[in-house]
Order: C-alpha cells, then structure tokens, then sequence
C-alpha cells in the first residue's frame, strides 16, 4: 500500500512539473512571438520601406518601373480627385493624442509623455521630410513641383499611426490596425490623385515609423533633461468658491 501511495505521489508531482514546464515553455514562446511581431513593426518594416524609395530614386530599372506602371494604370483608369487625404493624414494623430480621454481605454503614456513623444515625432518628421524635399529633386507625377520625394502627408499619417500603436497596442491591436489603415488609405490617395510616386509615399512611410522609435528612444532623455523624476503625473479637477461665485480649478501636477 505504502509503495503505490508513493508511486501516486510521485506521478503527481511530475505531472505538476511537467504542467509547469509546459506553461512555462508556452509563456516563453508567446513572448518570443510578441517580441518578434514588435520587432517587425518597429525595424523590419520601415527598412523595407526606406530600401524601396531610396532605390527607386537611384536605380532606374527596374525598381523605378513599378512607379511609373503604377502611376499610368492610375491616370488611365482614374480620373477624379479626392480630398479626403488633406484631412485623413491628421486623423491616426488626434486619435493618438486623445484617444486616451474615453472612458475604459487606458494609454501606455500620460498626457505629459505623450506630449513629449509627440512633439518629438513629428519634429524629427518634418525635419528629415522638409531636408529630403529641399535636397532630392523628384518632379511629382502631374509635373507641378521638383518637391515629390517623400510623400509630406503619408510621413504625417503614418508617424500618427504608428503613434497609436505605441500608446495602445496593450489595449486591442484593433486600435492600431485603424490607424494604420487610415495612413495607408492617406498614401494611396496621394497616389490615386497623381500627387505622389509609390516610392515617395514608401519613404514617408518609412521616415515617419522611424522617427516615432526614434522619439521613444529619447523619451528618457526628456526626463532627465526636464528633471522629471516621476512618472505619476495626475490631473486633478478642483472645485473654487469665491465672494460672489464660483468656478472649476484645473491642476497638473508633472
């Protein structure tokens, strides 16, 4: 009896550890997944992008073939022009920034990191969008300006999307599948109304993801530049009664 009660035991407690194992094994490929997919997003795909419009620029053949196929079967085919991308390259961003306000949706950033990511972002954007127009002289598709490469409104789109995915990839991947899908539909359209190369609107792409990581990156440094030495930001809304009235007090405290 003794010696079947310890054998009892002893298929328990492997099975115990095998379980362990086993859960242990699937935590750590889980992770190894998610790792690789933000690897990808962070690295993997805005390199592609970059290698794309950079060698459209400096080899003609044949990468720079799928640019002009591109643009002909569009004019061919489509011969309105749409509005909705002066507008849609704004939308990933204001989403980004505010998104956090709604009641049960909770950003990885406060508002004073957000702030500080954000104005970062999009300086590092502008700043190597405007270079790169001012220097690399690509005529647009229409033949109106020499300022084509890269796409100015895909780089704006895409550094909100990407943004987005940032603060609230741990709240629903969907939320960052919508931003991207805007900056997307931003780039097509910049091509659809003969305003942009594909290579043009890769770059930005690819600028813009690149510039957010890199204002991710120098986040710490903010915080020590600013002397911030606390990430328990609070934004509090104070009551105010004084003679003949009374109000709403707004307090931040960083």
């Amino acid at each position: 009896m003794n010696r079947v009660y310890i054998l009892y035991v002893w298929a328990a407690m492997l099975t115990a550890s095998w379980a362990a194992t086993a859960q242990d094994r699937l935590q750590t490929r889980t992770d190894t997944v998610r790792q690789t997919r933000t690897a990808v997003v962070q690295w993997a795909v805005p390199a592609l992008c970059v290698t794309y419009g950079l060698a459209a620029r400096f080899n003609q053949w044949p990468v720079r073939r799928l640019d002009k196929h591109v643009q002909s079967e569009t004019t061919e085919h489509i011969h309105r022009r749409y509005r909705a991308d002066d507008y849609l390259q704004y939308l990933p961003g204001v989403a980004a920034y505010t998104l956090d306000f709604a009641p049960g949706v909770q950003s990885r950033y406060n508002l004073r990191d957000r702030t500080l990511l954000f104005a970062t972002a999009y300086l590092l954007t502008g700043a190597v969008t405007l270079t790169m127009k001012e220097h690399i002289s690509v005529w647009r598709p229409d033949g109106s300006r020499d300022n084509s490469f890269p796409s100015g409104h895909t780089a704006m789109a895409f550094t909100g999307a990407h943004l987005l995915y940032k603060a609230y990839r741990d709240e629903s991947p969907w939320i960052a599948v919508g931003g991207y899908a805007a900056a997307v539909a931003t780039g097509a359209l910049r091509v659809v109304n003969n305003r942009h190369w594909v290579s043009d609107v890769a770059m930005g792409a690819g600028v813009a993801i690149l510039s957010v990581e890199a204002a991710c990156l120098l986040l710490p440094v903010w915080h020590r530049v600013l002397g911030i030495q606390t990430d328990d930001a609070r934004l509090a809304v104070l009551p105010a009664a004084v003679a003949g009235g009374a109000g709403v007090g707004l307090v931040y405290v960083f």
